[in-house]
């Protein structure tokens, strides 16, 4: 009975060491913003360890549709794309450790509700390499976060619209408003022609006829005093014989 007993607690304490082993690192991943998310955002992707660490290697799978990689925010951390992942590499000499690596992203598009983000060939390594993890042994490796885009981006489409129809619709006034300008400029033009030409058919029709009766009473009265003249002198040179 004793040595069941014994036997007993050894299987225990092997499954609650595999169980510490196994469970014993993980990672939770988290972005910074969820909320009120529009095109051109930047974030940024955390990875937090549950212990510090020293060295890490991995490859994070994402949505490249949504997202692009802009560079990394935690020192000695390297990133860099590897067709629609991101290879990390993340190497402290210093031996200080931290818990936390951080990546940037701009997003580029927020028609869907949920991003997944996941590890695939990760590795790390615990300050003062006392432990490495890795694959199995390494808990929350993917992660599905909800985002919410902002209530803004639902109506880009209604402004744009309304926008274009202003614009034609200012566009169609100031056509008409000239071509009103032009008619009625056009009117005042035809009116003022239709006036000169009155006038100079009046001016050519009166004129000639006013010349000629001036003409006339010139002549008569040049006839007139002519006569008078060379009849005076005649009398005088009568008179005289």
């Amino acid at each position: 009975m004793k040595n069941k007993f014994i036997l007993i607690n050894v299987i225990l304490i092997a499954i609650i060491s595999i169980s510490t082993v196994s469970l014993g690192f993980g990672i939770d991943i988290e972005m910074d913003k969820r909320e009120n998310l529009k095109v051109g955002d930047e974030v940024i992707l955390t990875i937090n360890s549950s212990e510090k660490i020293v060295g890490a290697s991995f490859k994070i799978n994402y949505d490249k549709n949504s997202l692009k990689l802009l560079d990394k925010e935690t020192q000695n951390l390297y990133v860099s794309e590897n067709n629609t992942q991101v290879a990390c590499v993340y190497i402290d000499m210093e031996d200080i450790g931290t818990d936390t690596l951080k990546i940037k992203f701009k997003v580029l598009n927020i028609d869907k509700t949920e991003l997944n983000f996941s590890l695939e060939e990760a590795k790390f390594i615990t300050l003062g390499n006392e432990n490495s993890y890795s694959g199995s042994e390494i808990n929350g490796i993917s992660k599905t976060i909800t985002i919410e885009k902002t209530s803004d981006d639902n109506n880009i489409g209604d402004n744009t619209n309304n926008d274009q129809n202003n614009n034609a619709n200012d566009k169609n006034n100031n056509d008409t408003n000239n071509n009103i300008g032009n008619t009625s400029n056009n009117s005042t033009s035809n009116k003022n022609n239709n006036i000169n030409n009155k006038d100079n058919t009046t001016l050519n029709t009166y004129l000639p006829k006013t010349g000629t009766s001036n003409i006339i009473f010139v002549f008569i009265g040049i006839t007139i005093c002519s006569a008078t003249y060379f009849g005076i002198k005649l009398k005088k040179i009568n008179k005289r014989k």
